[in-house]
């Protein structure tokens, strides 16, 4: 069997486990409210999708092959959608553009995507 989230979860670790930065605060109490968005929602959003997919998965424990990715997939639309709104909404705030821009810390839906792709090159099309 070959592991359907590899890519995400090479993705979780190295830019998303990290909260983009907002774990190298003291009190996350204190983050500006786009990285309080990547803390609370975006990162443990995409942390409980693909424990959803491979439940066996732990990011520093040994590797786990997930079977599924229906709940990442699922996951990856939400937060599109959400990111689509607020284009509308506010395309030059700090949340747009520290999730949809690449900057120092990345584009966080792009590589979100890009990984899912790696994975999945067809998972765009399905439902």
């Amino acid at each position: 069997m070959t592991d359907k989230l590899k890519h995400i979860k090479e993705f979780f670790v190295a830019n998303a486990l990290d909260g983009f930065g907002s774990r190298r605060y003291i009190g996350f109490h204190d983050l500006e409210s786009a990285r309080k968005y990547i803390h609370n929602y975006a990162v443990p959003g995409l942390y409980a999708a693909i424990k959803s997919d491979d439940p066996d998965y732990d990011p520093q424990g040994a590797p786990t092959e997930a079977a599924t990715n229906a709940a990442t997939i699922a996951f990856t639309r939400h937060i599109g959608r959400d990111m689509e709104a607020l284009e509308r909404i506010d395309k030059y705030g700090d949340l747009y553009l520290m999730m949809c821009t690449p900057g120092q810390t990345g584009c966080f839906m792009d590589e979100l995507h890009d990984a899912l792709t790696a994975d999945d090159p067809d998972w765009r099309t399905r439902g």
